[in-house]
């Protein structure tokens, strides 16, 4: 990408370093350099599957029902260069792929397993997902990533707002687990840097992430039945941004459960989950409705169950 601090490219890659033809499996490389040279040669985008083949069982697990169905196959043969990073405990793996692959699992701060990155022929970050999930899902995410690339061409050849407002449609939608991290953080730097005026309204968004982690900070310096806790929650509660909010509430409720002393104190608690319902995604809202719903029927026993459970 031109200009752009989005390049997380393979020092592997960058150097040039070509091994001879191996494969894990069948139509899956292990040389990451010759996987992008072929992308680039075939106007593909790279597939990289982060595996411990004999001890990740989530690894095993998305390999048997997505990465080698027949169905996932078909899908990904017009896209994808296929590419396996492994890391298995098997004494007998061979010693300077094991190296090889610890430098890209480095290189792109992998931080769990499996972990799927889609690369453009450049190794630069595109998207992907982490975990084993679905094959519906991991379409989905693919396909993301694919949208990604070709909005990343697009803003190669834009500049201020215009470009930042192509690379907010990416941000927006861009993995934001673990692994993904350094290159979510440099794309949204990008964004502000395009964007000095707040157009887009990353600057917002940056304010409400770095409170965010300021808070949990706090929050995970405390015991969550301390009264310097509920003091701190109430605090946070009044500072938050809307979109804060959710979070600090859900810790009060944990933190009201893990100190209701009476069945007075219990419907105070419940009455906080029923404040905090609206403003959840509707799967977690529809959770805690179900436990609401389940566990405060009874408060008497409830509060025999809470403080059972503290002994």
């Amino acid at each position: 990408m031109k200009n752009s601090c989005f390049s997380i490219l393979s020092g592997l890659a960058v150097a040039g370093v070509m091994v001879s033809s191996v494969y894990a499996a069948e139509g899956w490389g292990v040389d990451l350099p010759a996987a992008l040279q072929k992308a680039q040669q075939e106007k593909k985008l790279v597939l990289v599957d982060f595996t411990g083949s004999d001890w990740c069982s989530a690894c095993i697990k998305l390999r048997r029902s997505v990465l080698d169905t027949g169905a996932f196959r078909e899908y990904a043969a017009d896209k994808f260069v296929l590419m396996e990073v492994d890391l298995p405990q098997r004494a007998d793996f061979d010693a300077e792929l094991r190296r090889r692959n610890e430098a890209i699992a480095e290189q792109y701060h992998i931080a769990g397993y499996p972990t799927v990155l889609v690369l453009n022929p450049k190794g630069e970050v595109m998207g992907g997902f982490e975990g084993c999930i679905s094959e519906k899902e991991a379409v989905k995410a693919l396909d993301t990533a694919a949208e990604a690339e070709a909005l990343f061409r697009r803003a190669a050849m834009q500049s201020g707002v215009e470009r930042a407002r192509t690379l907010m449609l990416i941000y927006e939608r861009f993995p934001v687990s673990k692994s993904f991290a350094v290159a979510y953080q440099a794309l949204r730097d990008e964004i502000m840097a395009c964007d000095p005026d707040n157009v887009t309204g990353i600057h917002d968004a940056e304010a409400v992430l770095q409170q965010a982690r300021l808070f949990l900070e706090e929050r995970n310096a405390l015991p969550i039945s301390s009264p310097e806790m509920g003091r701190l929650l109430e605090r946070q509660l009044k500072e938050a941004y809307p979109a804060n909010r959710p979070a600090i509430m859900m810790d009060r409720c944990q933190h009201a459960l893990a100190t209701a002393e009476t069945v007075e104190d219990l419907l105070t608690v419940k009455k906080m989950f029923e404040e905090l319902i609206p403003h959840l995604p509707a799967d977690e809202a529809a959770d805690i409705r179900h436990f609401v719903d389940t566990y405060f029927a009874d408060p008497a026993a409830l509060l025999q169950m809470l403080k059972r459970s503290r002994y």
